[in-house]
């Protein structure tokens, strides 16, 4: 098993990037700067911040970054406090009062600054922040993973824990700290005093006093908060833009902040013409592409550099740390000299004196290279993605073991591909191999026909068009085949998948997520942007969407809002939505499908003769075959 956390061992040949950014962030010639860090959720981006601190704070790199410091505010671990601004400026300030070379000479200025920010009255104790002593554990972030001795009195008192601070004569020192705590406390009473001109020209004086040639901020895990939070985050980040000597480095999906700053918006203009949406979207790229003056876009791993990162996960877990040292310097070296070619089993044995390869590593190595290319293009080249299915696929191995089934690896590899790169059609391929006792006849055509048609699309008949698209021809084709083994045993090891909404929703994109929800639970404002934010989905996120619809009309059949989201979707055209739907009615029950959906569908082919002609031979079906049942009889209604 891999830990699914950032990490500054750089498995995925990110480090060029790393480099880079810190180029820009410590040229003084390019300050002040906002640079933002875009990727997909999972693709690099915390660990490329992770390296990035790690080269400027190094203690072999303090005479290169001597005039540079370094902060790092992770925007998700704050989502408890009230204020998002008083908790990105207080952990600045905190930082900055506390730096190991530079703490001593701002003292004066950061005490100033910090009577000025008001500061947290209370936290919101949400399930995700625990307890340590009486103090938030997220508050550690503050001081970079610790918990300072001068801020637990403080803290303990926000905690409820007021018997445990110290007494005066406790709060300062022999060696003269400053509590900082107690001057945050003091400041209290001034907090509407805060001005942005006053506090912003008093922050760039402090820098100018001393040596800090750049103060580099990098804001992490903006992506995970909700949108509210990130809006005021981002606020609070227009307090230092161009404030002479600064640095920002934003990290987050691009998509999830547009979408924060439109539902924002779209709270206040809901009902309002297409004009004002289109209005909305432009405001949304302008924000952006005001506040964030270098966005930076991470690229998508190939399929060689897929291959490469699974072999280098294999060595990490196989190999001992000395092995897997001299393995990772050998790649370094080879990656610098060729950046295409897959780091293969080859020369892991070549670095190794050709010596012997522990059994599981030979064998993980041997079939990364035949899923490699569909890994890269199901998975869009996402390293956490990669990452965590091969860890379900360990865990899959493990429950195998333990149960005694005997399974094929490849066979469990290729399984698990379809299942994290085409959700809804992993489902369709259990129901058929339920029905037909593990070897589903549907497939071995789809199997035949993807090989004599090549890699053309269409090459499948039109029984099943979602089955046309490329990459799941690729599939197909992909060794081994399926057609003729028994997946029953296989779909077993997954019923965390096929039986839990929870485990779906855990496995997707907070973007899929977010638009999963907003489409279920919002309002009609929201349900509309989600519904044209769908419209854009490659197709991977659009499959994990209907999955996670699908899951929800399998277990809440009798609620209307699973219908009503793919209505919405089948009405702006989403591909594939109108076509779930009609198949999720026809395999429902009769009894359990809200009658208010029958009408719905029957407008749902307006203008389109073969989607009416397919919505008419539904509800005649249920009319004809269930003339009793709730939805029967709200069929025969809708088609007079």
């Amino acid at each position: 098993m891999w830990t699914d956390n950032e990490t500054k061992t750089d498995l995925i040949g990110f480090r060029v990037h790393a480099d880079l950014i810190r180029s820009v962030v410590t040229d003084k010639n390019l300050l002040p700067v906002v640079l933002g860090v875009f990727g997909d959720w999972g693709g690099g981006k915390s660990s490329i911040m992770q390296m990035l601190q790690d080269d400027l704070d190094k203690e072999e790199n303090a005479d290169t970054y001597a005039d540079v410091v370094c902060l790092y505010f992770n925007g998700w671990m704050f989502e408890g406090y009230e204020d998002a601004k008083t908790a990105l400026l207080t952990s600045i300030l905190v930082q900055l009062g506390e730096h190991k070379r530079f703490g001593a000479k701002l003292k004066d200025n950061v005490v100033a600054l910090l009577k000025r920010v008001k500061w947290i009255e209370g936290l919101k104790m949400g399930a995700k922040f625990g307890f340590k002593y009486g103090v938030p554990l997220g508050i550690t972030a503050l001081s970079g993973g610790t918990i300072p001795a001068y801020l637990l009195p403080f803290l303990a008192d926000l905690a409820g824990k007021k018997e445990d601070s110290p007494t005066d004569d406790e709060e300062k020192s022999d060696s003269g700290e400053v509590n900082w705590s107690k001057l945050i406390e003091e400041g209290k009473g001034n907090a509407d005093l805060l001005e942005v001109r006053k506090f912003r020209d008093d922050f760039e004086t402090m820098l100018a006093k001393t040596n800090i040639k750049s103060l580099v901020i990098l804001i992490d895990d903006l992506d995970r908060c909700l949108p509210e939070r990130i809006i005021e985050t981002l606020e609070a980040i227009k307090l230092f833009v161009l404030v002479p000597r600064t640095a920002f480095v934003i990290g987050a999906d691009p998509r999830i902040v547009r979408h924060a700053i439109g539902t924002r918006y779209v709270k206040q203009q809901i009902g309002e013409s297409e004009s004002t949406r289109s209005e909305i979207e432009d405001l949304t790229k302008d924000y952006l592409e005001k506040l964030i003056q270098i966005p930076y876009h991470l690229p998508r791993l190939s399929p060689s550099e897929v291959e490469t990162y699974i072999n280098l996960l294999a060595c990490q877990k196989f190999l001992d740390a000395d092995r897997n040292e001299v393995v990772l310097k050998d790649w370094a070296e080879k990656r610098n000299a060729n950046f295409y070619s897959a780091y293969q089993i080859g020369a892991i044995r070549s670095a190794l004196d050709n010596g012997n390869l522990p059994i599981g590593l030979e064998h993980q190595l041997a079939w990364s290279n035949a899923i490699a290319q569909v890994v890269a293009e199901g998975l869009k080249g996402n390293p956490r993605q990669v990452k965590r299915m091969l860890n379900a696929l360990l865990l899959r191995k493990k429950l195998a073991d333990v149960a005694k089934i005997e399974i094929r690896d490849e066979v469990l590899a290729k399984l698990m591909v379809l299942e994290y790169s085409h959700l809804a059609r992993f489902y369709e391929l259990n129901d058929w191999q339920v029905r037909e006792e593990g070897r589903p006849t549907r497939l071995k055509k789809l199997e035949e026909a993807a090989l004599k048609g090549g890699n053309e699309e269409n090459a499948v008949d039109d029984k099943d068009p979602e089955w046309q698209k490329a990459s799941l021809l690729k599939w197909l084709q992909m060794e081994p085949p399926l057609s003729d083994v028994d997946l029953r045993d296989y779909f077993w090891l997954a019923r965390d998948r096929t039986s839990s909404t929870l485990a779906g929703v855990n496995m997707v994109s907070p973007l899929v997520r977010r638009l999963f929800t907003s489409l279920t639970d919002g309002n009609d404002g929201e349900k509309e942007m989600a519904g044209k934010e769908a419209l854009a989905l490659e197709d991977a996120d659009r499959e994990a969407l209907f999955g996670l619809l699908q899951q929800h009309l399998t277990r809440h059949p009798s609620e209307s809002n699973g219908y009503d989201s793919l209505l919405k979707l089948a009405g702006l055209k989403v591909p594939g939505a109108a076509r779930l739907l009609l198949t999720s009615i026809k395999e429902g029950s009769p009894d359990s499908i809200p009658a208010a959906v029958a009408p719905k569908i029957r407008l749902l082919g307006k203008g389109d003769e073969s989607l009416a002609t397919e919505t008419n031979n539904l509800l005649t079906y249920f009319v004809e075959n269930h003339p009793k049942t709730t939805f029967g009889k709200a069929a025969e209604r809708a088609m007079k």
